[in-house]
Parts: C-alpha cells; sequence; structure tokens
C-alpha cells in the first residue's frame, strides 16, 4: 500500500490516518481529494510543506495548494516541476544549470560530482569560464568541470595544479622551464624578466638564459639541523680590503648569539636585497683607473668580484657568488666560488655558463645560487641544495680559488 509521508509536520496526522485506513493508492488520493488546482481539501487543517508519494516529493503552502518552480525551504532552495515532482540532480532551468542533491537543495559553492569539482554561485548556477575565489583563480571548462594542468583560452596557454589554481612565475614541468606572467599567461619569445633576458619557444620551453632554482622541496627543518652541526672555521683573505667589508657586514648584521643556520640565512636574505645585473650592464666604471687598479679588475680573481658586489650591492653571478662565499667563509665554513653550466631541462642539453657557491659541510658538497633566486623575485630555491635535489644541473667544472687565506683569531 502507498501511503503519504511528509518532510514537516504541521496538519498531517488526520491525512495520513485516513489514508491508512482508506488503503488507496497515491493516483486516487489524488484525484479524490484535490480540487482540480492541485489543492488538498476536505480537511479542517490544511495539508502543508512537504509531501512524498509514490517516491517523489510535492511542497504545498498554507492554504494547501500544491506549488511549482522555485520554493524557499528552511533557507534552502529546491525546484518543482510543473507538475508539482521536487527535481534532484542536474537540472537546465531557464537556460541555466543548477544541480540538486538528492535530498533537493540546490548547491551552492564548490561540490563535487562523480570525481569533478564545480562551482555554483550564490544563486545555484554553475559557473563556466574564470572564477576568482579565495585570492586564487580558477577556470572552468563549457560542461563547468574545474580544469587542471594545461589549459588554452583566448589563444592563449595557462597552467593550473593539481587543486585548480592558475600558477604565476617559473614553472618546472616535465623536465622543462616555462614562464607565467602575472596575469598566468604563459611565456614565449624574447622576454626580460627582473632584469635578465631569457628565450622561451613556441611552446613555451625556455631555450636560453638560466632558471631559478627549484623551491618545492625545500625543507627548512632539515637544513637548520644540517647547518647548526656544521664545524666552523672562520676565514679571511689575503686580501684585507675584502676582509675590512666581510668583518663589517658581519658586525652589522650578524650577532655572536645567532645559530650558525640564523646566520647563514640573515647572510642569504642580504643577497637577495641586492640587485642583478646581466654580463651586458656596466656593472663598473672603468675610466680613471690606475694600470694595478685594471690588472685587479681582470687578475684579482673572487676577491675582486666579492669587493664590488659588497661595496655596490650589484652585480652578475660570478660576483653574487664571490660576495656570498666571502661572507659564508667569514662565519666560518668552507664555501667556494664554482663555475661551469647550469642547464635549463633535467635532460640537461640546454645550458649556459654561470657562477654559484660550493660549500662542504660534514664532507657533503651543498649549492647556495643567490643570483637565481635574486632572478626569481626572491625565495629560497638555490639555499643550500644538493646537486641531486637540483636535477644535477649544476655541472662544476672548476673553483674559482681565493688567494692564499688567513684564519681569524677569534
Amino acid at each position: 500500500m502507498k501511503m503519504w509521508t511528509r518532510k514537516v509536520t504541521a496538519g498531517i496526522s488526520g491525512l495520513l490516518a485516513a489514508v491508512w485506513v482508506m488503503g488507496m493508492p497515491a493516483t486516487a488520493l489524488a484525484a479524490q481529494w484535490t480540487d482540480g488546482t492541485g489543492a488538498i481539501t476536505g480537511y479542517a487543517e490544511p495539508v502543508t510543506g512537504f509531501i512524498q508519494s509514490g517516491g517523489n516529493w510535492y511542497y504545498y503552502d498554507q492554504s494547501g495548494q500544491m506549488l511549482t518552480g522555485w520554493q524557499e525551504y528552511d533557507e534552502n532552495w529546491y525546484y518543482m516541476a510543473s507538475d508539482g515532482k521536487m527535481l534532484t540532480g542536474w537540472q537546465k532551468i531557464d537556460g541555466k544549470w543548477y544541480y540538486l542533491y538528492p535530498s533537493g537543495r540546490m548547491a551552492t559553492g564548490w561540490v563535487e560530482v562523480d570525481g569533478s569539482w564545480y562551482y555554483f554561485n550564490g544563486g545555484g548556477v554553475m559557473k563556466t569560464g574564470w572564477l576568482e575565489t579565495g585570492g586564487n583563480w580558477y577556470f572552468f571548462n563549457g560542461g563547468g568541470v574545474m580544469r587542471t594542468g594545461w589549459v588554452s583560452n583566448g589563444g592563449k596557454w595557462y597552467y593550473m595544479d593539481g587543486n585548480g589554481v592558475m600558477q604565476t612565475g617559473w614553472l618546472q614541468k616535465d623536465g622543462s622551464w616555462y614562464y607565467l606572467d602575472g596575469s598566468g599567461v604563459m611565456q614565449t619569445g624574447s622576454k626580460t624578466i627582473a632584469g635578465v633576458s631569457y628565450t622561451f619557444s613556441s611552446e613555451g620551453v625556455l631555450t636560453s638564459g638560466n632558471p631559478p632554482a627549484a623551491a618545492s622541496d625545500f625543507d627548512p627543518a632539515a637544513v637548520r639541523s644540517l647547518l647548526d652541526g656544521a664545524s666552523l672555521t672562520p676565514r679571511s683573505t689575503a686580501d684585507s680590503a675584502l676582509n675590512q667589508l666581510v668583518s663589517g657586514w658581519i658586525s652589522k648584521n650578524l650577532s655572536s648569539s645567532m645559530s650558525t643556520w640564523e646566520k647563514v640565512k640573515a647572510i642569504y636574505d642580504g643577497m637577495l636585497k641586492m640587485k642583478y645585473a646581466t654580463p651586458d650592464d656596466s656593472v663598473i666604471d672603468t675610466s680613471g683607473m690606475t694600470m694595478d687598479e685594471l690588472m685587479s679588475l681582470y687578475f684579482d680573481g673572487p676577491e675582486y668580484n666579492a669587493r664590488l658586489l659588497l661595496l655596490t650591492g650589484t652585480g652578475t653571478e660570478e660576483h653574487f657568488a664571490a660576495g656570498l662565499a666571502a661572507l659564508l667563509r667569514g662565519i666560518g665554513l668552507d664555501a667556494q666560488v664554482s663555475e661551469g653550466i647550469v642547464y635549463q631541462d633535467l635532460q640537461l642539453t640546454n645550458g649556459t655558463p654561470s657562477s654559484w657557491v660550493t660549500v662542504k659541510i660534514n664532507g657533503k658538497s651543498y649549492i647556495f645560487d643567490a643570483a637565481s633566486d635574486v632572478r626569481a623575485g626572491g625565495g629560497y630555491g638555490g639555499f643550500c641544495r644538493s646537486a641531486s635535489e637540483l636535477g644535477n644541473r649544476y655541472q662544476q667544472s672548476d673553483i674559482f680559488a681565493f688567494q692564499t687565506e688567513k684564519t681569524y683569531s677569534a
């Protein structure tokens, strides 16, 4: 026997009792108890609210009139078809798509349906195209599905991470480097980024210029433990001018109470505040230099590069490497300026000459590349990383050695 049931209880006890006694099917009840307009008649108290019959739900107002279309109940919205049946699932209403939960409630906000994510505005309408929410941008295809990975829109390419968030800046994907501008657009051709010239193929792959070191797997806790466990032997060089610059910088920016980790991070942060200059830039004015000064420019090795960076706050990869190494040696780390090739791809097929710092800690070598992070606009992608962590993209060919050094007595 079919019975009427309700989602709300007002005014139904008499109706349920009557149905049970009469044993009549819902279709017969509808024909006998309605006045032809959908209203249930013949009872002292009108039937109101949600009523279920034959596996379908119907909604009646306070006068007992069956309602159709959008109905609000308990601060939620429901949609009743022209025959009064409450709809569920995907529904196209007035040319717009909605999703109604099995309870009939209209969905809003983020909703996962059959393994795909959708977004519905406050009116329940399914979103397509671009959406900004929570400070992030997302893209939904014509079917409302949130996209991940590479997305083409309006003739431009974008990249959305696994959570659907549009990415900007440097991106390393499948062994290649890409750059996405502030609007998320993948760059092609010749571009200048943070004062550095790069070239990208028509597919967006970096073909010329050094990319920043990948920082996604940077583990500050592990690096802190490594650096705090390093043995220290403060070092100076035979270059008294450089020694004075290093000791002055350390006295101004570091304190004896700081741990090795704190000192190294403070030094690196100091490097990130300096300005990167391309090798073609005029880093220093040589006019008026004496012959000894000119010879020093070309033959003094990393000492001169380090002095230049610490004096001007500007330099190329060579200057950043020498200045960083000098400061790290000043606090006691075994730091050297390395020269070689940095590759743009994990296949090690496209590389350019560069300089960086190699620090030996407990018998193992770690790479510091402040210039790379300055070019990238900040971050710690080149901060104390092993060669394997950087995909073996740093291929050392030589050490640009400091001159005979002295050891600090204190």
